[in-house]
């Protein structure tokens, strides 16, 4: 998720209501979008389902925000046979972030699943200074089980989502009764302007890569 060439990252998050449907929805969007004709600029996407059975999250990342544009036009999503209906179409369209600041951790051991926590901020401003105060403070420190924290902001300037990777869904229980877990809300709470709406722990299904530039 810290890749240079990415300029966007985009993030759908979509409820199903259980795992048959969940795992149906993941491979419904898998086909869909392997199908389409990526042009060079989409670099990867990943669908994942969360832990609890009940969302579909989808993050794709470009290397130009007006390609997306245009390619979104011809390509609108799909509503997911069974969950959604085209009466939902207006709705589906994805998150915009761009990455703003990383947090990697040193160690072998492999993140086996991520979670997204998601801020609601008053403006662009704020976006930066809750982040800031966060890598800059509490979780600056290493944690054991946190791999890395992808902060990203949307470009419409009122969310920070945190793509943050563990190792086990342990490690991240562990974290969140911990002392660093409470001096990052007491920051954020400090700023004000600063509204956490939580986040879900997710696992990687299915990810695809764009096509090799050499291919045009």
């Amino acid at each position: 998720m810290d890749r240079p060439d990415a300029d966007i990252m985009l993030v759908s998050r979509r409820f199903v209501g259980d795992r048959e449907r969940q795992r149906a929805a993941v491979e419904s969007v898998m086909a869909h979008w392997s199908k389409l004709p990526l042009p060079v600029e989409f670099l990867s996407l990943s669908c994942f389902e969360s832990i609890d059975g009940e969302h579909v999250m989808t993050i794709s990342q470009w290397s130009d925000e007006s390609v997306f544009d245009e390619f979104s036009k011809d390509h609108p999503p799909l509503p997911i046979p069974g969950v959604e209906t085209q009466a939902d179409a207006g709705r589906l369209r994805p998150q915009v972030f761009h990455r703003y600041r990383s947090h990697i951790s040193q160690g072998a051991e492999e993140a086996v699943c991520v979670v997204t926590p998601v801020f609601d901020v008053d403006g662009p401003e704020r976006q930066r200074q809750a982040v800031d105060a966060l890598l800059d403070g509490p979780l600056g420190e290493p944690f054991p089980g946190l791999k890395a924290m992808h902060f990203h902001l949307s470009t419409d300037g009122v969310h920070v989502l945190n793509y943050a990777e563990w190792t086990s869904t342990d490690a991240h229980r562990a974290f969140l009764e911990s002392e660093p877990a409470d001096q990052a809300f007491a920051a954020l709470q400090g700023l004000g302007g600063v509204r956490g709406l939580g986040g879900k722990a997710y696992v990687l299904h299915h990810r695809l890569t764009g096509p090799s530039p050499e291919a045009f």
